[in-house]
């Protein structure tokens, strides 16, 4: 079964797969250090251990600092990476948000995988490659 995590950056709607997520914590005591490499916006304690993050949020770290956000943290790799989102707006399963099955519409960003449709009608909710969209904070 496949389930998707929706949320917003700026005005807009995306989704990830749910198996990118290990979880869903909420921004807080961020710590931004002098000399930090990008894409690292700076690190979070969680449980103890320090978890870098990106953040993928408008704007430089110091507009930021203390503006409310979630911060997914991902699954791939031994080395956990956060990656800091305005809100985290809801957890799907494919009956709410499924793919088109169609081809990949041209003309989107590298990080865009697929068109998802909502079974409620509405806008549909591009889902994204959270690996792929952290490259975009480094440029």
């Amino acid at each position: 079964m496949i389930g998707y995590i929706t949320f917003r950056l700026g005005a807009r709607e995306l989704a990830c797969r749910l198996d990118e997520v290990r979880e869903v914590v909420r921004l807080s005591g961020l710590e931004v250090l002098p000399g930090m490499a990008a894409p690292i916006s700076g690190l979070l304690e969680l449980r103890g251990n320090p978890l870098p993050v990106i953040d993928l949020r408008a704007g430089d770290a110091t507009t930021r600092s203390g503006v409310r956000g979630d911060v997914l943290v991902l699954t791939e790799g031994v080395e956990a990476v956060g990656v800091v989102v305005d809100q985290v707006t809801a957890v799907h399963d494919e009956n709410d948000l499924m793919a088109t099955g169609e081809e990949r519409p041209s003309g989107l960003p590298h990080y865009v995988v697929d068109v998802l449709r909502r079974a409620s009608g509405g806008s549909p909710v591009l889902l994204v490659d959270l690996r792929r969209l952290t490259t975009v904070a480094a440029a």
